[in-house]
């Protein structure tokens, strides 16, 4: 085991044991009912691990392994629940093997305050237990606080004992009377939970037990009784150091870092927001960007949300003196100086940076009150300077630990890197780095990155009643990216910006820098908000209605094909250190259909905690057996997977691990589809109207910065002024879209000659929310275009949507609907037959005959329409 590490091991060798048992390991019930949330996947995947070393059934025989069970570390990304898992494993410990003293050890009094509340408190709204009471076999259990545990136990109760490792190490070596020590120790058996475990590491660091050490201390209580456990948590655990790496091998039973978390969307994005250094400008932008934030929660009906801004710097008294830098801006601020700054930093910043978008939003509006505003959100008394002073004051940690509450006033921390650690903020959203005294070195960039990654901890906001745990507007490029996003305001000198992305590397934490994006904008016409279409015109929507269990009946209900298609790659075939495929590598490929053999599908169901029937069974409540997901034709029986594999590759050549792998992968396939299309709603062919002045509107699109890539994706402005009959200042859209809208200009003399009105409204996720739902199915459709044409007898409304050719099979179901539109089963309320609603085939080069053909018939009498000329090309 010296080379390969415990986690690696788990992953590789144990994956099938870990499901396949006879008491197969799940989180067991009494532990979720009795915790406030719910456990994430990793966070059960964690507790899965914990639960399976404790297996001596499944263990047995495994001796070689050489793996550790008295001490287990848990290697996880700061801000990703280390403290849950914690709570979770304390009430099963205390439940599976009457465990009944906890010592929660830390190098900080601010972890011990922040722990204090997730674990006792229970009017704190993060208590992490069941606020109504833990209760297990119908007994309610106590989790009491003590300083030492009692001699004589209380029934149903778990003793917990809060401590720095600097206080216990003092008590254990200068034992008083009738404080904890060693002896008293020896009595009964002992979980002791290491938090931030990377500080009692000082005697393995320098290769040499001592007596006297923390580390030393901690190995005395471990190793007072048999079935002692120590168990530590530590985002930070440095496995380049020889020493560390050969104490820890064995020791760590779950990987779970940074970049996992954020790429899960449990995190904040992080932009890196380059700036001078000149404190002045860094504090003022700051005040914008976060009134800015605050301000779009608002005109997003979020009706709570306090954006935080962290002034950070190397010293206490710079400091204290950024603060009453900070007030004595905040108080002489006044429309003249407030405009002048505004339009001098507008020139001095890139179009494409969130400066100047927001630089942008202030100069149209009326400073006077945004002024007022300002300095009631940020006078002294809500600002806190967090140093070394003041920051252990009962009154400061309360603050600081409750800067979410809505009676929380504080808008602004000063802070020294005291808050590296122990401190939980879900909504801090602007870390701005006081250049003053402050460091360039790799030991201060490496405590910036530790502190970017505290700070980046999600905020869960209310937003449509629905409150998230996760991103949910990455792919909308909306304003409300901005509350999901952090940045971290630097200065751009090129040997501090290399040490920063070295450190934020170091802890695998992705950000990117704020410039890498460019803000495109467009508005709707006064031409067209002039028009009786815009003021008393509609679109229409599909009606939904609510699931009920007979919806589920079969796994097409989900929209899963048995049809399903994977790439295999192949063992020979050469890839990056990230196993992707090189740039450069051709593959030359034949598909071949794989046979699922029973015995395998069911081998890989029992590898999938998911497909656990008492878990399917939420979701498949008319699902009777496990043998009937595997033999009926409503669910997995009649699967084929069709697989492409390199040329002179046969499916008969694949291993039976290889084949169990491309069933895994249709499994898991399956997984996403379940829980995506689960309660959704179902859409119906009755069709509701809604205004459209209520439904469009200007809206702004955030892109990247294209310098490679398929230039037919690459989205872009063009000029649309002078064309009445698009509704849109500007078109903002990639190479296939803007072609579509060049053919329907070349129609535009017919379509005027025929009709009164004549719009094509481009439909964009950012600028409406026009959706229509799958006709009894769950799937959301916005389609791309919207013709809108109208006489004084009747109005026409097509969907027509752009499709390139590698996406026609995938949203194939998309083309059904649009056809489905067009049937005699479509009934359009309040409406007579003066509105006719009508979807027409994808347009693509391929299809584009098709596509004229079938508009020709729906609005020109079947007549062909002109323009048949690529007017696309000739414009190159």
């Amino acid at each position: 085991m010296s080379k390969e590490r415990l986690y690696g091991w788990l992953d590789s060798q144990m994956s099938n044991m870990f499901y396949t048992s006879n008491n197969p390991h799940e989180v067991p019930k009494y532990v979720k009912v009795n915790l406030r949330d719910e456990l994430r996947h990793y966070q059960e995947e964690a507790f899965r691990r914990f639960q399976f070393m404790q297996d001596d059934s499944l263990l047995a025989g495994i001796s070689d392994a050489g793996f550790q069970r008295k001490q287990l570390l848990f290697n996880m990304a700061t801000g990703s629940g280390k403290t849950m898992i914690m709570a979770s494993l304390i009430l099963y410990l205390y439940k599976e093997f009457n465990y009944q003293n906890f010592i929660f050890l830390v190098n900080t009094d601010a972890i011990i305050k922040k722990t204090h509340e997730n674990m006792l408190n229970s009017s704190s709204n993060k208590y992490l237990f069941n606020p109504s009471g833990i209760f297990i076999d119908g007994e309610q259990i106590v989790i009491q606080a003590v300083e030492n545990f009692p001699a004589v136990k209380d029934k149903n109760t778990i003793y917990l004992k809060l401590t720095t490792i600097q206080k216990i190490h003092g008590e254990l070596n200068k034992p008083k009377e009738n404080g904890i020590s060693l002896e008293s120790l020896e009595e009964e058996d002992i979980i002791i939970l290491g938090d931030e475990a990377h500080h009692f590491n000082a005697s393995t660091k320098k290769e040499k037990e001592e007596e006297t050490s923390w580390e030393n201390t901690i190995n005395k209580m471990l190793y007072l009784r048999t079935n002692n456990k120590l168990l530590e948590f530590s985002a930070t655990i440095n496995m380049d150091d020889k020493n560390i790496s050969q104490k820890y091998s064995d020791k760590i039973i779950y990987k779970y870092d940074l970049g996992e978390f954020m790429n899960d969307g449990y995190s904040k994005n992080v932009l890196r927001l380059q700036s001078s250094d000149n404190d002045d400008e860094k504090m003022k932008d700051a005040i914008l960007i976060s009134q800015y934030r605050k301000l779009i929660a608002r005109e997003n009906g979020i009706s709570y949300f306090k954006p935080i801004i962290m002034f950070k710097s190397s010293k206490i008294k710079v400091s204290e003196q950024k603060q009453q830098y900070f007030n004595s801006i905040i108080e002489s601020l006044s429309v003249e100086s407030l405009f002048k700054y505004i339009n001098q930093r507008k020139t001095a910043v890139s179009l494409n940076s969130t400066l100047y978008k927001v630089f942008s939003y202030f100069s149209e509006q009326d400073l006077d009150s945004i002024i007022r505003e300002i300095q009631e959100d940020f006078e002294a008394r809500n600002i806190l300077n967090a140093n070394e002073k003041n920051m252990l004051s009962v009154d400061n940690a309360v603050l600081l630990n409750s800067l979410e509450n809505i009676n929380n006033p504080i808008r602004v921390i000063f802070a020294v890197a005291k808050l590296n650690e122990g401190w939980d903020v879900l909504n801090l959203y602007d870390i701005v780095r006081i250049s003053e005294g402050a460091g360039v070195t790799r030991n201060a960039t490496d405590s910036e990155a530790q502190l970017i990654g505290r700070g980046a901890r999600y905020f869960p906001f209310k937003y449509e009643d629905e409150k998230s745990y996760q991103r949910r507007f990455d792919n909308l490029n909306s304003d409300l990216r901005f509350l999901e996003t952090l940045h971290y305001h630097t200065i751009n000198e090129k040997g501090y910006l290399a040490n920063l992305e070295k450190s934020l590397n170091a802890v695998n934490l992705i950000s990117s820098s704020d410039e890498t994006v460019k803000f495109l904008s467009t508005k709707l016409k006064y031409s067209f908000k002039n028009s009786n279409v815009y003021k008393q015109g509609n679109l229409f929507i599909n009606e939904t209605r609510e699931t009920n269990p007979e919806d589920y009946d079969s796994l097409s209900k989900f929209t899963i094909s048995k049809e399903w298609e994977t790439e295999y790659i192949g063992s020979t075939i050469e890839t990056d250190y990230k196993g992707s495929l090189k740039e450069d590598t051709v593959i030359q490929r034949e598909f071949g259909y794989l046979t699922v053999d029973k015995r395998f599908l069911k081998k890989s169901l029992q590898r999938n905690p998911f497909f656990r029937f008492s878990n399917l069974k939420n979701y498949l409540p008319l699902l009777q057996s496990k043998d009937e997901l595997i033999e009926s034709k409503k669910y997995l029986n009649g699967v084929a997977i069709k697989v492409s594999l390199p040329k002179g590759t046969q499916i008969v050549d694949l291993s039976a691990f290889e084949k169990l792998e491309i069933i895994d992968k249709f499994l898991s396939y399956c997984e996403e589809k379940i829980r995506n299309n689960y309660k959704k709603n179902i859409g119906l062919k009755i069709f509701k109207p809604i205004k459209i002045k209520d439904t469009l509107r200007d809206y702004e699109t955030i892109v990247p910065k294209f310098d490679t890539g398929y230039i037919t994706q690459r989205i872009e402005t063009h000029d649309m002024r002078g064309k009445n009959w698009f509704i849109y200042t500007d078109a903002i859209m990639n190479r296939l879209e803007y072609e579509l809208v060049l053919l329907i200009e070349s129609f535009i003399g017919e379509l005027e000659s025929k009709y009164n009105q004549v719009f094509l409204i481009r439909n964009d996720e950012k600028a409406t929310r026009y959706k229509l739902r799958e006709f009894e199915g769950p799937r959301g459709f916005m389609p791309d275009f919207i013709l809108y044409l109208e006489n004084e007898s009747f109005v026409y409304q097509l969907f027509i949507e752009p499709k390139g050719e590698d996406r026609e099979k995938e949203d194939l179901w998309k083309q059904e609907m649009l056809q489905a539109i067009n049937g005699v089963d479509i009934e359009i309320i309040g409406e007579n037959n003066n509105v006719s609603l009508f979807g027409i085939k994808f347009y693509n080069s391929k299809n584009r005959e098709k596509f004229i053909n079938e508009l020709s018939t729906r609005v020109n009498s079947g007549f062909p329409l002109d323009g048949r000329v690529n007017l696309f090309n000739e414009e190159q």
